[in-house]
Parts: structure tokens; C-alpha cells; sequence
């Protein structure tokens, strides 16, 4: 396959699906603005999760604990929003071939 029959087909794929290709750049956007203007916070996070990690090995280390952040209901929403999308495309294009 050459460079321009693949890039023939990114082209086709994302005019196709233009509602996918916008989520997923507001998402590298999320995810790299999270990452930069969380660099002050990671010394102090690293240092106190060491100290708490030390005193807490025996207690966690029989429990299994689940944490909920906020971007877990973000991308969630997102993706069964994605997901709600596609469903009813898929749906509308069978209708039509069945009639």
C-alpha cells in the first residue's frame, strides 16, 4: 500500500465520520493540558503517596479499593455518547436497505 492510498483513506474515514475525529482531538487536547499544568503538583503527589505507601502496605495489600475522578464520567459520557451515535447510524442505514 503506498503513503497516498493511505492517506486517501484517513481522508475518507474522517469526513465520514467527523463526529469521532472531533471527539478524539478534544480529547488529546484534555489529556495534554491535564499533562502540563499537573508538573507542580507530581512532587508533592509523588512524595506523599511514597510516605503513605510505606505506612499503609499491610492494610491495602487485602483490600482492593476503587477511586472515581471526574474524568472517568467524562470520558464515559463521551464514549457512550460515541457509542449512542454509531448505534443509530447503523440502524437508519438498515432500515433503508430493508426498504
Amino acid at each position: 500500500m503506498k503513503h497516498k492510498e493511505r492517506v486517501q483513506k484517513v481522508k475518507d474515514f474522517t469526513e465520514k465520520n467527523k463526529v469521532f475525529v472531533i471527539m478524539a482531538v478534544v480529547a488529546v487536547i484534555f489529556l495534554y493540558s491535564n499533562s502540563f499544568f499537573s508538573k507542580e503538583n507530581d512532587v508533592k503527589t509523588s512524595e506523599t503517596v511514597q510516605s503513605e505507601a510505606v505506612e499503609n502496605t499491610e492494610e491495602t495489600a487485602d483490600k482492593l479499593q476503587w477511586q472515581f475522578y471526574w474524568t472517568d464520567l467524562w470520558v464515559l459520557l463521551g464514549a457512550g455518547g460515541f457509542c449512542t451515535v454509531m448505534i443509530i447510524r447503523e440502524r437508519k442505514k438498515a432500515k433503508e436497505e430493508l426498504q
